[in-house]
């Protein structure tokens, strides 16, 4: 395999475990495959389609999934840190256990979406979209979420001290037991209405 491929179909190809480094791969399809376990690091997939497919237990580093499709996709402990999901979709697919680290998921779209005790820590998902999706007991720490689309996500539990965010994200969404820091304690109480001091 060439380290740079475009066009090409991977569909229903058993490549568990492989390692691409350097690599770059555009509207390529990998629908139904079997990329668990594989080993990425500063490879570039362009414009990819993983519907359906077996990401799970994958481990990326520096890499880049941008403006792709993930549907119905084992995302099961993916341990992403330093990537960009730029512009990609995301939906219906499973996520247990998935961290991202210090990745940039602006504008992904994650709408319904089971997202429930993922890792987010640091990452930046600048006008993402992520409504009526359940963020539950996930980590946010210290991400950007600025310009979030969130109406009628759940992020009872999660974690959200050191992040940026806009007041209408407490307008938007169920924060139910959500870890603050003490100014966003305060930006939440002046978002409902609350009146500070004097």
């Amino acid at each position: 395999m060439t380290d740079d491929v475009t066009g090409a179909t991977f569909d229903h190809e058993d490549l568990h475990g492989e390692e691409w480094t350097d690599r770059t791969f555009t509207d390529c399809t990998f629908v139904e495959a079997d990329l668990s376990e594989i080993r990425t690091r500063r490879t570039v997939f362009d414009g990819c389609d993983f519907t359906g497919a077996n990401l799970g237990r994958s481990v990326h580093r520096a890499s880049a999934f941008r403006n792709c499709h993930f549907e119905r996709t084992h995302l099961g402990r993916v341990d992403m840190a330093d990537c960009t999901l730029v512009g990609s979709m995301i939906t219906g697919c499973r996520t247990t256990a998935m961290s991202l680290v210090d990745s940039d998921l602006t504008l992904v779209s994650m709408g319904e979406c089971d997202l429930g005790g993922v890792t987010l820590t640091g990452c930046r998902l600048r006008e993402a979209n992520v409504s009526g999706s359940t963020l539950a007991k996930s980590d946010l720490s210290g991400a950007d979420l600025t310009g979030l689309r969130a109406i009628g996500a759940v992020l009872d539990g999660a974690d959200l001290r050191g992040a940026r965010c806009d007041p209408a994200l407490w307008l938007q969404t169920s924060a139910v037991g959500t870890r603050v820091d003490p100014a966003q304690a305060i930006e939440f109480a002046i978002a409902h209405g609350l009146r500070i001091g004097d």
